[in-house]
């Protein structure tokens, strides 16, 4: 059975369920009637064909009597087909397809929050990096009182170098940020697994429904940004598990969604990073700046006088060749394979052609200086290149 509610497309095997709009503040509040189960599972998928239909068999066959919604961000594999398939013999089985242009994780938690017509609600992903028997755990948690239970990995060895550092980077922040407010915090902000009681976090979701970043990957920073001061927060730990298929979709790029979450310096700060880190133009000018920079340091350090080095050489040396590694990365992140020995030899290519052009170049319209300031000169290049393909690689993903 399919109906529309408020531009979303609602696919159910059971009966149809009475909906009812009430304007509070910003938001929206759907209440729902007429639901027996006790809690919810939602579980926001974008291309997770590969795993879907296999986290529907764990999760009814381990909780028969719980709600599943999945809330879809108009994935293209196949997806969506797989669990109207799936709902249309399980009655539990709920499905959300939300509008392309709205797409965001937080967004699809937020939808799924307040659709929950149960007491609780648990979110995880469909990918069994998040164990579908730690689920009632979370909900025992719930039941005991408390308003958010979050789940903390015990170790984060499956996660790869990238994720590891985005992770610890954004958790940093957002643990700063809710110390500066004086908000409760957890031990791992970042897992993405966690419960919450639903009229609790509803009540949140409604009142600060422009508020939310719902482009950003992590809703549980925002609840707990928003939550009263009286908040009761519990914690359970899991084994964080390996993805079953399809491919993460989490990159460096959260550490921007968080700067984003907190607040207007960080929003400006995010703004200023992401200019200077992914933007090619910006990329350029952060890479020009470090590597004059870092020359006059050094040439300082080993007590040669930076303004003896001929300037005007010098700054034409760099433009030419910081904006030579630009390009060439820029090239080669549009073309490359992902992961790899041919990204790493694509890299060291890029970086080492470009000093090679560097320390030709310095030579030909630098010929009258000593080959002790080349060495600083060459320092401040390397710097320089490895902050840019640093940076076009996180841009790429």
């Amino acid at each position: 059975m399919e109906w529309q509610v408020h531009g979303l497309t609602i696919v159910n095997s059971s009966r149809k369920t009475i909906y009812r709009e009430k304007k509070v503040n910003s938001g929206a509040m759907i209440e729902h009637h007429n639901c027996p189960e006790d809690f919810t599972i939602i579980l926001p998928t974008l291309n997770e064909g590969q795993n879907i239909q296999l986290m529907l068999e764990s999760l009814t066959s381990l909780y028969p009597s719980a709600k599943i919604l999945v809330i879809d961000d108009s994935s293209t594999d196949g997806t969506q087909a797989k669990v109207k398939e799936y709902a249309r013999l399980h009655r539990q089985v709920s499905l959300i397809e939300r509008e392309r242009k709205d797409r965001g994780l937080t967004a699809s938690v937020m939808e799924g929050i307040l659709f929950s017509e149960t007491p609780y609600f648990v979110v995880l992903d469909a990918d069994f990096q998040h164990p579908p028997e730690a689920i009632k755990d979370i909900v025992s948690a719930l039941k005991k009182g408390n308003d958010v239970v979050i789940g903390v990995r015990k170790n984060k060895r499956k996660l790869s170098f990238t994720r590891k550092i985005s992770s610890w980077g954004a958790h940093s922040l957002a643990s700063l940020y809710l110390r500066v407010r004086r908000k409760k915090r957890s031990r791992d902000t970042m897992s993405g697994f966690f419960g919450g009681r639903t009229e609790f976090c509803k009540r949140i979701v409604i009142e600060n429904y422009d508020k939310f970043e719902r482009r950003g990957f992590k809703i549980l920073f925002d609840i707990l940004k928003f939550s009263p001061h009286w908040t009761r927060i519990s914690e359970i730990e899991f084994e964080f598990g390996e993805r079953r298929g399809g491919s993460s979709k989490l990159d460096a790029k959260v550490v921007l969604s968080i700067m984003r979450q907190c607040g207007i310096f960080g929003k400006g700060l995010a703004a200023a990073t992401s200019f200077f880190l992914l933007n090619m133009l910006g990329r350029f000018l952060a890479a020009f700046i470090l590597g004059i920079l870092t020359t006059i340091v050094f040439l300082t350090m080993t007590g040669q006088p930076w303004h003896t080095l001929g300037i005007f050489p010098t700054v034409i040396s760099f433009l030419l060749a910081v904006g030579y590694v630009v390009v060439a990365n820029e090239f080669f992140a549009e073309r490359r394979k992902k992961g790899g020995l041919l990204k790493g030899i694509q890299i060291m290519f890029t970086a080492f052609s470009g000093y090679l052009i560097n320390l030709g170049l310095f030579y030909i319209i630098a010929s009258e200086l000593p080959d002790l300031q080349l060495v600083p000169m060459f320092i401040g290049f390397g710097l320089s290149a490895i902050y840019d393909t640093v940076g076009c690689n996180i841009d790429a993903g």
